[in-house]
C-alpha cells in the first residue's frame, strides 16, 4: 500500500495565502536566528568571526589555500562560503538568507508543507542553523531532493556542488537511485563532481585537492559525538578520562582508556554501514525497474543522514542541521506510521541541541551535571532515530521489492 500524502486533502487556505504566510514565516525565523547568533552567550558565531577569517587570512598571506595548494579539512569549494564569512557578518547573513531563500522556494514548489516543516526545524534548532558553512550544503541538499523528480540533471549538479563543499550530501546521490530518474541524477552528479575536481586539480595539486578524504583520520573523539558519552561520564565521576582542547582543529575532545581505538573503529564501522546500505540500494535498483520516488527514498535518506551523525567521531552540533533534509523528505513522502515518529525524534534532537549550543555549551565543557544529562539524552534520541530509520528503511525496501 502506498504511503499517503497529507497534501492530497482539500486545501483550507489558498495557495497564494500559504506562500505569503510562508514568506513571512521565513523572514521571522531568520530574524530570530540572526538575533540569537548575535546575542546568545558562548560565541555561537565563533567559526564565522574567528576560524574562517583566520584560515582565509593565512591563505592570503602564505598563498597556500586549503584543499588546493595545501591540505584542507573540507573540499576546496568550501573556500567560497568561508571567504564570504571572513569579510563580515553582513555578507555572511546575506549568504545565509540567499541560499535558504532559494532552497525554500524550490522546496515549496514541490511541497509547501515540507517547506514549512523545514523552517520550523531551523527555528527549533537555533543559532547553529546559520553558524557554519553547513548552512550552504543543507540549502543545496534541500533544493536537490525537491528537484529529483522534476529536474534530475539539475539535482545531480547541485548534489555535486554541495559535496565539494562538505562530503555528506553524497548520500543524496545514492538515495536518488531509488527513484525512476535516479540514474540521471547519479550520472550528472558524477560527471559534475569529476569536472569540479578537475578544476581543483588545475588550480592546485591532486594530493591536496583530495586531502579532505583523510583529514579526520588522526583526530580523536569530539565531546559532542555520541561515542564520547561513556568517557564524559567517567571524567565527571573523577575517573581517568578528561576533556582536552585541541588547538590545531579548534575543538574539544575526550581522551581516556580506549578512545584512540574506538576513534579508529568508528571510521571503519561507518564505512561498512554505508557500504551495506549502498549494496542494498544498488541491488534493488537492478532488480526493480519501476521506482517512482516514495517513502523508500525518504527512509533511505533519513537512515543515511542519521548514520552520518551517529556513527561519527566528530559530532559537531552543526551536523544536526543535516536532519533538515530528512524532515523535508519525510513530509513530502509522508508515511502515516514512520514519518510522525521520525519527525518527533528529530524535533527532540533539535530542541536539545539548541539548548546545549550555544546556551549550555561551556557548562558542558566543564562537565556540569545538567548539560551532561542533556547531551546524553540528545545522543540517546539520535541513536533511537537511527534504529527506527533503519527498521523503516528495511521494511520499505522489502515492500518495494515485493510489490514489483
Amino acid at each position: 500500500m502506498r504511503a499517503s500524502n497529507p497534501e492530497t486533502a482539500s486545501p483550507v487556505v489558498s495557495t497564494r495565502a500559504l506562500w505569503w504566510i510562508g514568506a513571512i514565516f521565513f523572514v521571522v525565523v531568520h530574524l530570530v536566528l540572526i538575533t540569537e547568533n548575535l546575542r546568545a552567550p558562548n560565541q555561537p558565531l565563533g567559526d564565522i568571526t574567528y576560524t574562517y577569517p583566520l584560515w582565509i587570512a593565512e591563505a592570503m598571506t602564505s598563498g597556500l589555500w586549503p584543499g588546493l595548494t595545501t591540505d584542507g579539512v573540507y573540499p576546496y569549494l568550501a573556500l567560497i562560503p568561508m571567504t564570504i564569512g571572513a569579510y563580515g557578518l553582513n555578507l555572511w547573513f546575506g549568504l545565509c538568507i540567499a541560499v535558504d531563500g532559494i532552497a525554500w522556494w524550490v522546496l515549496a514548489r514541490r511541497s509547501i508543507a515540507a517547506a514549512f516543516a523545514w523552517l520550523l526545524f531551523l527555528a527549533v534548532l537555533g543559532p547553529i542553523a546559520l553558524g557554519r558553512i553547513d548552512v550552504v550544503t543543507v540549502a543545496l541538499a534541500i533544493a536537490a531532493i525537491a528537484l529529483v523528480e522534476r529536474s534530475p540533471r539539475v539535482a545531480g549538479v547541485v548534489i555535486a556542488i554541495a559535496t565539494w563543499i562538505k562530503v555528506w550530501p553524497i548520500v543524496l546521490g545514492l538515495s536518488a537511485l531509488l527513484t525512476n530518474r535516479g540514474s540521471t541524477v547519479a550520472r550528472w552528479a558524477f560527471v559534475s563532481a569529476v569536472l569540479i575536481g578537475g578544476v581543483g586539480v588545475a588550480l592546485g595539486d591532486p594530493a591536496h585537492v583530495l586531502s579532505f578524504l583523510g583529514s579526520q583520520q588522526g583526530r580523536g573523539i569530539q565531546i559532542e559525538a555520541v561515542a564520547a558519552t561513556p568517557w564524559l561520564w567517567d571524567a565527571w565521576a573523577g575517573g581517568v578520562s578528561r576533556v582536552i582542547f585541541t588547538p590545531e582543529i579548534f575543538t574539544f575532545e575526550v581522551v581516556g582508556p580506549g578512545t584512540a581505538e574506538v576513534s579508529t573503529l568508528i571510521t571503519a564501522i561507518a564505512a561498512i554501514a554505508l557500504g551495506i546500505v549502498a549494496l542494498a540500494v544498488l541491488r534493488l535498483t537492478v532488480r526493480v525497474k519501476d521506482r517512482p520516488a516514495g517513502f523508500p527514498f525518504a527512509a533511505t535518506i533519513t537512515l543515511l543522514v542519521s548514520m552520518l551523525v551517529v556513527v561519527n567521531k566528530v559530532g559537531s552540533p552543526q551536523f544536526v542541521s543535516w536532519y533538515g533534509v530528512a524532515v523535508a523528505v519525510l513530509v513530502i513522502w509522508f508515511h502515516p506510521r514512520w514519518s510522525p515518529t521520525l519527525l518527533f525524534g528529530i524535533g527532540i534532537i533539535a530542541v536539545l541541541t539548541h539548548v546545549l549550543y550555544p546556551y549550555a555549551y561551556f557548562d558542558f565543557v566543564d562537565l556540569q551535571y545538567s548539560p551532561l544529562m542533556l547531551i546524553t539524552l540528545r545522543n540517546a534520541v539520535e541513536v533511537a532515530v537511527l534504529v527506527v530509520a533503519a527498521i523503516a528503511t528495511i521494511r520499505a525496501l522489502r515492500v518495494e521489492k515485493l510489490s514489483k
